[in-house]
């Protein structure tokens, strides 16, 4: 069973504002709320109990069930929202928390159905700096034995340094921001940073080079490429101080440096599309018509992008590396998705797969192993609807998602690489 604190939502509610106005009243209500969720599938209702029956049965389940503790907290925004009729900004701006949330429930419904129990506060950080800090200091956050949440950076930054989390972690759900941004020893980061990235693919293209090839790094003036490129050579560098890095800017610096024996391994840095386009052209033109071996690589980001088979990245091989995947096709995703549109009406997004990992993941670790759970982060590997885990600790600076892995781009997008 789950036991939900400050707010409930409707087992069945099929729309959005109902969702939202039912968030409104019991979040941003004066006197918390408790109810106890049944496991996915049951359509009996709850035995209604006496006062005595009560009181007795909870003196029996505090000797025999160990209550889970988990503060979730979600930007939901709710003080800008119409309590009366919440309209469809409304909605939009609660979207990824609610995304998360229902996703997370489905979560430990999953460990709730096997017998596992949990108690979830869940309290609206409203996306701002003072709230974040007098959450900080509530007591369903100090008497957490998990905090998930909050979700962007600054948030994360505030609350961190205010919160006095001495067994607890605090889990980054969503931000990719670097972890030693926040310097906190407690924070768990799920998505994996760029640095990540960064590493994999170094570690890639110097496994790939042979004598005579070339790496050449494809630069632009945007950030993305900028914060991309420049660690990937150093990265590469202390690899193997013999590879031969060498950066171009333009198509005439590009063709001066291509060599037609041995591989050309392009690394493209930029996630704009208009500066995309006109490079991959120019990679065709030098593959098609002057027979130079190419491989390129690309930004994670491309993985969110929309690309045309007949750009060419398909003639390149091109390759990414990613940090998630949902396969559509795989029988725990289909099973999610069944479920999810069953209780909530809506289709799943990105978020709620994110949820629903968080939340089997530790939960898993919180039914086996208690308050002693984060003892085992680094040594239990998780395999999830979105993302998978594998965790590495630092003392400065908690411990980092690094399960990275390669996507080639096949059809018509980026399909895992095996």
């Amino acid at each position: 069973m789950i036991s939900v604190r400050n707010h409930r939502l409707p087992l069945n509610g099929s729309k959005l504002i109902i969702l939202v106005a039912s968030l409104m009243l019991l979040i941003a209500g004066c006197k918390p709320k408790v109810r106890v969720l049944r496991p996915m599938g049951s359509k009996d209702e709850p035995k209604k109990e006496t006062p005595a029956e009560k009181k007795d049965k909870e003196e029996t389940d505090a000797d025999i069930i160990d209550v889970k503790s988990i503060a979730l907290l979600l930007p939901f925004q709710l003080n800008k929202a119409n309590q009366h009729a919440p309209s469809t900004i409304d909605i939009r701006r609660s979207a990824l928390a609610l995304d998360f949330y229902q996703g997370f429930k489905l979560g430990l419904d999953a460990l709730a159905a096997a017998g596992t129990n949990f108690k979830v506060n869940v309290l609206d950080t409203r996306d701002d700096v003072a709230e974040n800090t007098r959450i900080a200091k509530l007591d369903e956050v100090r008497n957490a034995a998990l905090v998930v949440g909050p979700v962007y950076p600054k948030e994360i930054q505030t609350f961190g340094f205010n919160a006095s989390l001495d067994q607890a972690l605090q889990i980054s759900p969503l931000a990719a921001s670097m972890p030693s941004e926040f310097n906190l020893p407690n924070l768990v980061t799920i998505t994996s940073p760029i640095s990540a990235h960064i590493k994999t693919l170094a570690t890639h293209i110097a496994k790939q080079y042979s004598t005579g090839d070339v790496v050449l790094l494809y630069k632009t003036q945007d950030a993305a490429s900028q914060q991309f490129l420049a660690p990937l050579k150093t990265e590469i560098q202390q690899l193997n101080k013999n590879i031969s890095i060498v950066e171009v800017q333009d198509e005439e610096s590009l063709e001066s440096r291509v060599r037609l024996s041995g591989k050309n391994l392009v690394v493209l840095g930029t996630t704009n599309k208009y500066q995309i386009s006109p490079v991959l052209a120019h990679l065709l033109t030098l593959k098609d018509e002057l027979s130079y071996q190419i491989q390129l690589f690309g930004h994670p980001n491309w993985a969110k992008m929309d690309f045309d088979e007949s750009e060419g990245l398909g003639a390149f091989q091109t390759r990414i590396t990613s940090s998630y995947y949902i396969d559509k096709s795989a029988s725990n995703v289909r099973k999610f998705d069944q479920q999810y549109q069953q209780e909530f009406g809506v289709v799943p997004t990105e978020f709620a797969y994110k949820g629903y990992d968080a939340a089997y993941y530790f939960g898993s670790l919180l039914a086996e192993y208690g308050e002693g759970y984060k003892d085992h982060i680094t040594n239990v590997e998780y395999d999830g609807l979105h993302n998978t885990f594998k965790f590495e600790y630092n003392p400065s600076w908690g411990y980092v998602n690094n399960a990275i892995s390669f996507m080639q781009y096949k059809g018509e997008s980026f399909k895992p690489l095996k």
